[in-house]
C-alpha cells in the first residue's frame, strides 16, 4: 500500500555550505548493511516469546551486561509484536547523537540521509523549551516505509522518566544517552520504542526495542482525552491486535531499523565533523 504524498513540511531551515552535495552523495550511495550477527538473528525468525522484555523492565536495557535477546522479533500470545537491535557503533559519540536528534528533523534530505530508501520527509513540532532535552516533548511527522507498507507516524518523543525507566538509568556512567517515544498516528498511538546508548570502547552500543500493539491508545481531541484509557481497555485485546498488526510486522520493522541504525553509526562521525560546529 503506498501513502499519499506527505502532507507536512519540514522546517526547511537553509542548507549549510556544501550540505545539498554532501547529503547528495549520502542518498545515492547503496544503505550500510548491518552486523552479520544482527542480520542472521532477524532473519532465523521469531525468537521465543517468553524471552520478550517486559516494558515495565525497560531499565534493564541500561545494563551493559549481555541480555539474553539482543536483536530479532517475536509475536507474543496477545498478539502483539517486540523487536530487539543491538547496534555498534564505532567512533559514535553522545554529543553526536544528541546532535543529530536535533539537527536531522529539519531538512527533509536529512531525513532522507538516514535511510535513502525509506526514509521521504518529515515535520518538527518542536517540545517545551524548559526540558532538560530540547528533543523531549517534540512531535515529529515522519513519511517512512518501515513496517512492511510507507506509513506517516506521528512520533512522540518523552523523557526517559515519562517513558517508564525507573530509578535513575544515568547512574551508570556507561549509559550515556536515552531516546524514547510513543508511536501512531493522527487517530492512535500503538508503539513504544526506546533506544539506549551505551559506552563500549571508543564508541557506542545502541540497545533499541519496539512494543508494537502492546497499549493501542486512541488519540482524543480535548474534552475527550479523559476517555483514552477506556479506549486503550478496548484496543489493546487480542482480536484488535489480530486485525491491526500486519502480517510481517516484525520481520519489516526489524529489517528497516537494523538497515537505519547501522546506516547511523556509517554517516554520523562524517556529518558531525563536516556540520556539527555550524
Amino acid at each position: 500500500m503506498t501513502a499519499p504524498a506527505f502532507k507536512g513540511k519540514a522546517s526547511e531551515v537553509p542548507p549549510l555550505p556544501g550540505e545539498d552535495e554532501y547529503l547528495a552523495g549520502i542518498i545515492a550511495r547503496p544503505v550500510a548493511r548491518p552486523a552479520p550477527d544482527v542480520t542472521e538473528a532477524i532473519e532465523s525468525g521469531p525468537f521465543d516469546p517468553e524471552l520478550a522484555l517486559e516494558k515495565a523492565d525497560v531499565i534493564r536495557l541500561c545494563d551493559p551486561a549481555p541480555m539474553e535477546i539482543e536483536s530479532g522479533w517475536t509475536v507474543r500470545p496477545d498478539g502483539s509484536v517486540q523487536v530487539a537491535l543491538r547496534t555498534e557503533l564505532p567512533g559514535v559519540t553522545a554529543e553526536m547523537i544528541e546532535w543529530w536528534s536535533d539537527w536531522h528533523p529539519l531538512r527533509h534530505d536529512r531525513y532522507r540521509a538516514w535511510h535513502p530508501t525509506e526514509h521521504f520527509g518529515n515535520r518538527l513540532l518542536p517540545g517545551a523549551t524548559s526540558q532538560e532535552k530540547s528533543y523531549w516533548g517534540a512531535v515529529i511527522f515522519f513519511d517512512e516505509f518501515a513496517g512492511g507498507q510507507r506509513d506517516q507516524l506521528r512520533t512522540e518523543f518523552t523523557s526517559p522518566l515519562g517513558f517508564g525507566f525507573s530509578h535513575r538509568p544515568f547512574e551508570r556512567p556507561e549509559v550515556k544517552v536515552i531516546i524514547s517515544a510513543r508511536v501512531g498516528d493522527e487517530f492512535i498511538t500503538h508503539t513504544d520504542m526506546a533506544h539506549v546508548f551505551i559506552q563500549e570502547g571508543d564508541g557506542l552500543v545502541q540497545r533499541s526495542r519496539f512494543w508494537i500493539a502492546e497499549h493501542v491508545r486512541p488519540r482524543l481531541p480535548g474534552p475527550l482525552v479523559a476517555a483514552e484509557d477506556i479506549g486503550e481497555n478496548l484496543a489493546s485485546r487480542k482480536l484488535v491486535r489480530d486485525f491491526a498488526v500486519p502480517d510481517g510486522a516484525g520481520l519489516a520493522v526489524a529489517r528497516h531499523a537494523a538497515e537505519e541504525h547501522a546506516q547511523l553509526g556509517e554517516i554520523l562521525p562524517g556529518l558531525f565533523e563536516r556540520f556539527g560546529a555550524a
